[in-house]
């Protein structure tokens, strides 16, 4: 220690001046990078237990959560915006040294002291929040000594948040310094106080009746556990010294301030009174939690039978109201509490209860006009009227009916009276359904009333019960349907032949080249629009030969702009191979060469109807030609017998309109523009007549003629199309989580794998016809025995178990 310095002993960082007895800060800055580490570095070597220069460190703490806020690395040199900042609080980090704090609370020539108080103050802002403890002595004298004994200063969460839940987060922080001060002093009597300048906060914490959400309800807690709510008072933002700890203050502005020493108002003899009615807690607050009035119903006879609406099996009620019965007699009868299982009578007991209760919710005032024998009284249309109904011994409603005198059981004969709508009635029906095995609507009503239940309207409360059954569904539900398609823009266009078609694949057929039999297959074209169509021969189902089948059509028929087809193999490779050789050709070229395929829902074979019912045309001529021809055939005998049919197909009628008259047009038939076909996509503008048939211009003859094929096309063959044939009623739409069994036609029923819906495909009238389904395929003990499989199915291969609401 050099000569004339005082002597300075050190703890932790904080200096303690022993001659003039207190705290100083010496902060000796080290060279640190420009860095996020280095901030941290920096920023943590100040320590500060109680808080001395907390509104100084708080603007560090600022600098370094924007560098973790904007996601700087931890060795990435600090932003252009943010570097001056830090350098102006490195250059003001010595500073402090100049700040010194009194170890003692009281000056020495302070006379006795008559009394503590203990003043906590809070406040926040956007950028941070804080809490300082003042601890207030008043001598006998009168004398008032002042002096800061803890401070907190945080920055505010980076997640938004708004300001009261600030302030309240700050008054916590309050309660907290509070708690850890009183502890640490052992001042005995201790008078606490803690001042905020939110009205809100002081709202929240004298509030009884209203609740809050979470976040609050939490805090308000934990200040009412440590307060009460008449320590709180309201300081005005400029007498609050926290608003130092949530804003922040450089050294010389620390120095000036009232930190150290309190606001002024504590040096003064009399505190400023409570202000009353501070701080309501409007009903337009955000964090006020709204209340939920619940309608209650006024005719409410049995609270006890809405219990069993929490029951799905009808034995577990009858088990648990015996039980219950059971522990109302122990409890009664001061007996001990029995584990055993219940008997037959607790059983049957039990369940009388249960009806009991049940008619009397539903036939209230009837069962009392039958108590006083006025039967008569009710109404002509009733059904307990009709029924003869009565009152057994037990107080059951039963029936009356015809049966008095047969050497039936009692409640053979009298079957208890249920209402149709009860839960209880419900139940009945799934438990007697389940013990006839799932049979049908009359095996379930017999058995219902062999045991003695008669369900009004019993009828169409087991029908809709087996409606819903999951396992009748899967025993015996029909697939679903929905309304047939409006028909696609392609076949209702008048373009050229084979423009837009739909092809598929047939045979095979035996052929023999040499001594080898060989398998050759057929390929149809089908034009969507005119019905004519073009077989090809395949050596086999590649992707190779479908492309060079698809090349001959081309060369022979012109350019195709759309093919339909399913997703089989050779189709979906040709699709990519398309798309492959498109990619690197210009848009223009593309609608030039390019031929968009569209494929059907694998197992969807209606949806390719048009095309598919020519490939039965071709299967019935095959059958007659072959039948004449040699039992062996060779390629280019079979390519021959393919064309034939194919020049007999297109000779067909499109309409049976004005067949049988012999004085009629002749039938419209798809050769009729298959032999006029051109090099013109599109006749030219203009009109043409009868006479141009007369003409040498041969052109206009052959337009002529086309001309009047699409005419009488359109009013003899498309007009025919508008009926739907089948499938005209509107069903429901299949949803997402619809649990479904998918059809499987090479297995049993009982053997068709479970599947949920995944995704629906709506069409243009947004009725779903497409699915995509996950199918379970797990152990008996729930496990999955593969990876997932996702499948694609139209709607007429899934059978629908539980709906998804």
């Amino acid at each position: 220690m050099a000569l004339g310095e005082f002597h300075i002993e050190r703890a932790l960082g904080v200096q303690w001046c022993i001659e003039t007895d207190e705290f100083k800060f010496r902060v000796v800055v080290k060279e640190s990078p420009l860095t996020r580490r280095g901030v941290l570095s920096t920023v943590a070597s100040v320590y500060d237990p109680l808080g001395f220069v907390a509104p100084f460190i708080l603007v560090g703490k600022q600098i370094l959560q924007e560098l973790c806020r904007e996601k700087v690395g931890w060795d990435e040199d600090l932003p252009e915006h943010i570097l001056p900042r830090w350098e102006l609080w490195l250059k003001d980090l010595p500073h402090l040294a100049a700040l010194n704090v009194p170890r003692s609370y009281l000056p020495s020539h302070f006379d006795s002291v008559m009394r503590y108080e203990l003043h906590n103050f809070s406040d926040a802002s956007l950028n941070g929040y804080g809490a300082c403890s003042y601890l207030r002595a008043i001598s006998e004298t009168g004398q008032i000594s002042c002096s800061l004994v803890m401070g907190k200063a945080r920055v505010a969460p980076t997640k938004l948040t708004t300001i009261p839940r600030l302030e309240l987060s700050s008054a916590v922080t309050s309660v907290r310094n509070g708690d850890v001060v009183k502890r640490e002093l052992e001042i005995e009597n201790l008078e606490e106080y803690y001042w905020t300048d939110s009205k809100v906060v002081l709202g929240y914490v004298n509030n009884d009746a209203k609740r809050f959400h979470t976040f609050v309800a939490n805090r308000i807690q934990r200040i009412r556990a440590s307060t009460n709510p008449e320590q709180w008072r309201h300081v005005s933002s400029g007498n609050n010294p926290a608003d130092h700890a949530s804003r922040g203050l450089t050294s010389v502005q620390l120095k000036e301030s009232n930190w150290l020493k309190g606001p002024d108002f504590l040096w003064q003899q009399n505190l400023p009174c409570k202000e009353e009615m501070v701080g309501e807690v409007e009903m337009t607050d955000p964090e006020l939690r709204k209340a939920h009035v619940h309608a209650v119903k006024m005719k409410e006879v049995n609270s006890l039978v809405k219990r069993f609406t929490k029951f799905s099996d009808w034995s577990r009620a009858v088990r648990a109201a015996a039980r219950l019965k059971r522990f109302i007699r122990e409890f009664k009868g001061h007996q001990p509490r029995t584990k055993e299982a219940t008997s037959l009578e607790e059983r049957r007991e039990a369940e009388i209860f249960i009806i009991k209760l049940v008619q009397e919710e539903a036939f209230a005032e009837d069962i009392q006009k039958i108590k006083l024998q006025k039967e008569n009284t009710l109404n002509k249309r009733n059904k307990l009227r009709q029924l003869n109904a009565f009152l057994d011994k037990d107080n059951v409603l039963r029936v009356g009916g015809r049966l008095s005198r047969s050497a039936l059981h009692h409640d053979v004969k009298h079957p208890a009276i249920l209402p149709k709508k009860s839960h209880v009635s419900a139940l009945l029906v799934k438990h007697y359904h389940e013990r006839v095995h799932h049979q049908g609507r009359g095996m379930t009503m017999n058995e219902l009333r062999a045991n003695g239940i008669w369900i009004l309207g019993c009828g169409s409360a087991v029908s809709s019960h087996i409606y819903k059954c999951v396992t009748c569904r899967r025993y015996r539900r029909a697939t679903e349907v929905q309304k047939m398609a409006d028909l696609p823009e392609e076949r209702t266009e008048m373009s050229p032949p084979f423009t837009y078609c739909g092809l598929d694949c047939f045979g095979p057929f035996i052929v023999k080249e040499g001594r080898k039999e060989l398998k050759r297959y057929g390929l149809l074209f089908t034009c969507l629009c005119s019905r004519a169509v073009h077989i090809e021969t395949l050596d086999d189902l590649t992707t190779d030969a479908f492309m060079n089948a698809l090349r001959t059509f081309v060369a022979i028929r012109g350019p195709v702009r759309q093919l339909r087809c399913d997703q089989g193999t050779n189709f979906m490779g040709a699709r990519r191979l398309f798309s492959e050789l498109l990619k690197g050709i210009d848009q223009e070229r593309q609608r030039a060469f390019g031929c968009e395929f569209v494929t059907n829902v694998p197992s969807a074979s209606h949806m390719g109807g048009v095309w598919e019912r020519q490939i039965r045309t071709i299967r019935s001529l095959l059958t007659v030609m072959l039948d004449k021809s040699a039992s062996r055939l060779d390629t280019t005998s079979l390519r021959t017998f393919l064309y034939e049919t194919m020049a007999i197909i297109n000779s067909r009628p499109l309409s049976v309109e004005h067949l049988h008259d012999p004085n009629g047009p002749e039938p419209l038939t798809p050769n009729h523009i298959l032999t006029m076909k051109s090099s013109v996509i599109l006749p030219p503008p203009g009109q043409f007549c009868k006479e141009d048939l007369y003409l040498r211009k041969r052109w206009r003859r052959v337009q002529f003629l086309a001309d009047e094929f699409w005419q009488r096309w359109k009013r003899e063959y498309l007009l025919n199309l508008q009926q739907r044939q089948k499938w005209q009623r509107t069903t429901r739409n299949s949803q997402v989580d619809d649990i479904v069994i998918l059809q499987d036609d090479s297995s049993p029923r009982n053997e068709w794998k479970l599947a949920r819906v995944v995704e629906v495909h709506p069409s243009a009238d947004s009725m779903v016809r497409k699915l995509k389904l996950l199918v379970g395929d797990t152990t008996d003990k729930g496990q999955p025995l593969t990876k997932r499989i996702y499948l694609e199915r139209p709607i007429h291969k899934v059978v629908t178990l539980l709906e998804s609401n």
